[in-house]
């Protein structure tokens, strides 16, 4: 289980929004502005390959099979998770608290007082626990479809059918979430980062 930390040293926020809503342009204007942005869903894979506690508790899970000498079998283990509802829970329980430990060693040794990580399980793996305010990325249903089409080279049929199976419930995340950053094409996205980070600023002083 994760356990809200907190420190003096650096304040740790939340990116997360759901599919095609544009987090990633969000860290991106953020890591322009200087600012460190921890990629949950990248350190996760990386972390899956060269952690040894995950690696040990997957293959004791699932098997030699679960790692081939040039790291995860990636194949492998979608299969084990495919309609296994509790083979699923028990990858997350081991991955996902390793990562949210990282994110907080990762984010100690940053010189920024703010530091951010983007998840779009933020809530679902815990990683809200962890950190002191969200940032909730929200765009429109046609708008995201057609960025993720776009971005994935894939139809709106498969993409409908991810958004409709994502792990993150949208409206819970936008109700638990600090602050809403409207990407749908029309509104400043610049102004209203600058609007959050000011009032993050403004409250820890």
């Amino acid at each position: 289980m994760l356990s809200k930390m907190q420190t003096n040293k650096t304040i740790k926020i939340g990116i997360t929004g759901g599919i095609g809503s544009g987090k990633s342009v969000i860290s991106h204007i953020l890591k322009t502005m200087g600012y460190p942005i921890y990629d949950s869903d990248s350190w996760a894979k990386k972390l899956m390959n060269e952690n040894e506690e995950i690696r040990n508790s997957l293959i004791q899970r699932f098997g030699e099979a679960t790692y081939t000498t040039t790291g995860l079998n990636r194949q492998f283990l979608a299969q084990q998770i495919f309609n296994n509802k509790e083979n699923l829970t028990f990858v997350n329980s081991v991955v996902h608290p390793a990562v949210g430990k990282h994110f907080l060693q990762w984010a100690e040794q940053q010189y920024s007082k703010l530091v951010f990580i983007e998840s779009a399980i933020l809530f679902s793996s815990g990683f809200n626990k962890i950190v002191d305010k969200v940032i909730f990325v929200d765009a429109p249903q046609e708008i995201r479809l057609q960025r993720a089409i776009t971005r994935d080279n894939s139809n709106a049929e498969a993409v409908m059918a991810r958004i409709k199976n994502q792990a993150e419930n949208d409206a819970f995340a936008r109700t638990h979430s600090d602050f809403v950053i409207k990407n749908d094409n029309k509104t400043l996205i610049t102004k209203q980062i600058l609007s959050a980070l000011n009032k993050i600023n403004d409250r820890e002083k």
